[in-house]
């Protein structure tokens, strides 16, 4: 793509931009990498390792009703007819960053975004395809990234909620980070009231602030999105620090702050390499907890995919 990815950046959304939740458009929609077409191929040559396929039910409330399946035997077309008709999320882990084909359009994409806010200057950044069906939707979380959103095809309602407790504990955080838990996070809808929501339509753009949590509602069409993981200096310090936080806990030390600067981070920053390390060396790897119950991609569609998939 020669042309601009962001179309209507501003100095309003530069002075809000990882600080608050922005909105803006761009072109990605228009690219033909995201036909049905392109995305089957994509899919069939994406590697397996880094695609994951789930169901889930429709209670916002019920995260146990998130499944992990297997492709199986399907195509890249039949796997996005089972989506079209069924209820599944398929993140495509990667894709923008190292698959040739998307790769410019990742890459045009950030190199715009830190010419139009100077300083900006990402560590490493990482772009998953998510394509989902029409009544899908992504639980509670909080990522441990700070995240960009492009929105490319169908409609979907994107709630964020404020960065602090109580929508987000710090002992929350710190268990994501020691991979004792999942991103999803304990939610109460009664914060509703509290979220931002967004309608989005294809050609939007979403970014907020560190650790905001958020939850997703396909609300029409076949969903595809780009969402991008980004490692700045910034988000570093802060992970580092919660993650040593939860380290002095483990010693039954109460941490006092998870201030990212300053000499305490500095030091909190050294206490968390060095743990990290001793657990590569020397424990077991804590493997994230998720549901044991799978469900067969491919059976599913030979059998009546919308009874199978939804639970």
């Amino acid at each position: 793509m020669t042309t601009p990815v962001l179309v209507d950046w501003n100095d309003e959304k530069r002075s809000e931009f990882r600080n608050g939740v922005v909105t803006s458009r761009h072109r990605l929609h228009q690219a033909p990498e995201f036909t049905d077409f392109a995305l089957a191929e994509l899919i069939e040559r994406h590697p397996r390792e880094l695609t994951d396929i789930c169901t889930m039910g429709d209670d916002p409330t019920d995260r146990d009703s998130w499944r992990a399946g297997e492709r199986g035997g399907l195509n890249g077309l039949e796997l996005m007819d089972a989506v079209r008709a069924g209820r599944l999320w398929i993140q495509l882990r990667d894709a923008m960053n190292v698959d040739k084909a998307y790769k410019p359009l990742f890459t045009a994409l950030f190199d715009q975004i830190k010419r139009l806010n100077p300083g900006y200057a990402p560590l490493r950044a990482y772009g998953s395809i998510i394509i989902s069906s029409p009544t899908a939707q992504a639980f509670y979380h909080s990522d441990v990234s700070e995240t960009v959103f492009l929105h490319v095809r169908g409609d979907k309602r994107f709630r964020v909620y404020p960065p602090h407790a109580p929508w987000v504990s710090e002992e929350s955080l710190e268990a994501i980070l020691h991979k004792d838990q999942t991103e999803d996070i304990p939610f109460d809808q009664a914060w509703d009231a509290d979220a931002a929501v967004f309608d989005l339509q294809p050609g939007d753009f979403l970014s907020w602030p560190l650790h905001a949590p958020h939850r997703v509602e396909n609300t029409g069409g076949l969903s595809v999105s780009i969402t991008c993981e980004v490692v700045t200096r910034e988000s570093m310090m802060k992970n580092a620090v919660l993650h040593a936080n939860g380290v002095l806990r483990r010693f039954g030390i109460t941490p006092k702050s998870a201030d990212a600067q300053g000499v305490g981070a500095y030091a909190k920053f050294a206490l968390s390499k060095s743990w990290r390390l001793a657990v590569r060396l020397f424990g077991a790897k804590r493997p994230n907890p998720k549901s044991e119950t799978t469900f067969d991609v491919d059976l599913a569609a030979e059998t009546g995919f919308r009874d199978r998939a939804t639970v």
